[in-house]
């Protein structure tokens, strides 16, 4: 492993941890400093988000945006908050140490075993995300590239450069290269691998307000990160800097934080008047979160909005109060403003959507046009899965209008669970696990409607919060096949992988839902010492039992477009020769890497630039990459036009 490597995820580590952590705990320190930690951490992760994504595209739209003004801005709101917060508790660092040591021992200590497990897990999904970084030089998926080329762009001050986006990814890379110095290169290469601890995190907030063992959501995250599945390759994603993964803890921090206003808000008072609307602080995280959603990807809102509408269907009595009902429509119009506020201006000043969103929209009428044009013995298998047969309709068409109308419908729910059986939980786990899934959630699913009997009231409060998290894993599985499997003529809502990420988190949460049930009934005969033990070998039990089965799931795929000697060349030339002083002759792949330090072209641009009169980029340092064994011939083309454009220029002058 090389040491250069360490260095630079180091850099991009501690970069990464101020910006997102340490400069919002300075500057909203006095909101912050009586908060619970699992606030102090939502706030910072979506807050922030919002924060960065609307100041850099501000200025980029107002056409003043540089990194000397970035700097100014965020280093000197951070300075006149360390000042501030220097007189209020005192400048010396024994006082700073102090506050840090008392705020550690009142969180953190009565639950130290938990949070110590909670932390050594998600270290090891950090570790496993970023074990090809450092084993393979380059980007580990072909669409990195492109993002790169996007924020070279916010450098040279032109944000939206291939159309309007949400650019939140981009704008805090570009604030981390303009507050650090950090190429950008390094950046791409180590971000998310870092950045993927807020997913875990994010998704243990959400899974402690549905499983009542509070271990629970650690051993859904050990699962998560040791089994194996058949569609494991779409964790490939996880560990490339991509706008969608990078917004994907917003999703879990959205139900989160609707699911906390809607147990703990209150009414409303404001200078001793009290109004008959509900307010919580939570509701102000549920808008943040929003906002970082869609100023992040589409598809991550597109997420966060079936989660939390599982979540609302199952509280569809509280939600529909005037109480409650008014002050969440507010927040989601709140939290779409600020999110669209700057592609909004961007649209009124006459940049176009770039092409990827009518891509993203298409993908349902893609589908279907797919079903419409099929041939008739495909158009067979389009009314089998869910349309009635023949069969079918000859016993319904004899019963009563109403009774014809119940069965059908029963009849189409057999179909799709059928179809979501066998083209879901059959495709994605594989036949064994897939059973063994399927057989367990519909035991948990016995277990909430016994639990609801009064015969077993003592059980009602455990599985209370576990019908959203089954809703959720079903339509998992479902946006899956309606995408995987078109002939269903089932709406496609996005991708089939775009979800599953998320969605097997909670189908693995359905699955611990029986250790959930035990441990909590356990932990009533107040033995927490021993069950809090056993908790942490349960969760070994589940890293040693992947092993022993061979279930444990592979290191993510990678898809290279480049040689590893490409970028470590293309690194020392960046190193070794002056700004703008060399060009770099190679595919397209080098350019996102070298666009900020030298020039570049591309092979067959250089063939058709050499021979004519004023080729001003001969006379500079030139560099030419030749990787591809069986493009020789080409290379010695390439070297041929160089010679002869040469022998012009030299002629010439």
């Amino acid at each position: 492993m090389d040491v250069c490597l360490i260095l630079e995820y180091a850099k991009v580590f501690g970069s990464y941890i101020f910006l997102m952590f340490i400069w919002p705990t300075v500057v909203f320190w006095k909101h912050l400093r009586t908060k619970t930690k699992r606030y102090h951490f939502s706030f910072c992760v979506t807050v922030q988000v919002v924060i960065v994504n609307t100041v850099v595209l501000g200025l980029g739209l107002l056409k003043i945006l540089s990194s000397q003004l970035i700097i100014c801005l965020f280093y000197g709101a951070f300075l006149i908050s360390v000042w501030r917060i220097g007189r209020m508790v005192g400048i010396c660092p024994a006082c700073w140490g102090k506050l840090l040591l008392q705020k550690v021992r009142e969180d953190v200590r009565p639950r130290i075993r938990e949070y110590l497990l909670l932390m050594i897990i998600v270290a090891f999904g950090m570790l496993y995300f970023s074990w090809n970084a450092f084993h393979v030089y380059s980007y580990c998926t072909a669409d990195v590239y492109l993002h790169h080329r996007w924020i070279n762009g916010f450098v040279e001050g032109n944000v939206f450069s291939e159309g309007i986006y949400p650019e939140a990814m981009h704008s805090f890379i570009y604030c981390l290269y303009s507050l650090f110095g950090i190429r950008i290169f390094s950046v791409m290469k180590f971000l998310q691998c870092i950045h993927v601890m807020l997913f875990f995190l994010s998704a243990y907030c959400l899974l402690r307000e549905v499983f009542s063992w509070r271990y629970s959501p650690i051993f859904v995250l050990t699962l998560y990160l040791t089994l194996d599945f058949a569609f494991i390759h779409v964790f490939s994603r996880f560990q490339a800097t991509l706008p969608m993964e990078f917004g994907l803890h917003t999703q879990f921090l959205c139900a989160s934080y609707l699911v906390r206003y809607l147990k703990n808000a209150g009414h409303i008072s404001c200078k001793g008047k009290i109004f008959k609307l509900y307010w919580d602080e939570n509701l102000l995280l549920f808008t943040m979160s929003l906002a970082a959603s869609i100023a992040t990807h589409f598809y991550t809102t597109e997420m966060a909005f079936i989660m939390c509408a599982s979540f609302a269907l199952f509280n569809i009595r509280k939600i529909i109060r005037p109480q409650y009902l008014y002050p969440l429509m507010i927040a989601v119009v709140c939290g779409c403003m600020v999110a669209v506020m700057p592609m909004a201006g961007a649209f009124v000043s006459g940049i176009p959507f770039e092409a990827s969103l009518g891509w993203g929209i298409n993908v349902i009428s893609t589908n279907v046009n797919k079903v419409q044009e099929d041939t008739s013995e495909t158009a067979e298998a389009v009314k089998g899965p869910l349309e009635l047969t023949g069969e079918d309709l000859e016993i319904t068409e004899k019963l009563p209008k109403l009774g014809e109308k119940i069965v059908r419908g029963v009849i189409k729910v057999e179909y799709l669970m059928k179809a979501v059986y066998w083209q879901g939980y059959m495709v994605i786990y594989g036949s064994s696990t897939g059973k063994r899934i399927f057989r367990i959630t519909l035991a948990v699913i016995g277990f909430c409607l016994i639990s609801r009997r009064k015969a077993f009231s003592h059980l009602k409060g455990i599985g209370s919060g576990y019908p959203p998290v089954i809703l959720i894993s079903f339509l998992s599985i479902l946006v899956f096949i309606t995408y995987n499997a078109p002939a269903l003529g089932l709406p496609v809502l996005m991708p089939n992988h775009r979800f599953c990420m998320a969605g097997h988190m909670m189908t693995l949460a359905v699955m611990m839902m029986p250790a959930d049930v035990l441990f909590s009934v356990a932990a009533r005969g107040q033995r927490n010492n021993i069950l809090q033990n056993l908790s942490m070998i349960f969760t070994t039990g589940i890293y040693t039992m992947t092993h022993l089965l061979g279930v444990f799931h592979s290191l993510p795929d990678v898809s290279l477009f480049r040689y590893d000697a490409s970028v470590l060349v293309t690194d020392d030339i960046i190193k070794n020769f002056p700004r703008d002083s060399y060009t770099v002759i190679s595919p397209q792949e080098e350019l996102p890497q070298i666009e900020l330090y030298g020039k570049h072209e591309e092979i067959s641009e250089f063939v058709v630039n050499i021979n004519s009169e004023n080729y001003i980029s001969f006379l500079q340092n030139m560099y030419f990459f030749m990787w591809k064994r069986n493009h020789w011939s080409i290379g010695r083309a390439v070297i041929l036009a160089a010679h002869s454009g040469w022998e012009k220029v030299r002629t010439q002058s």
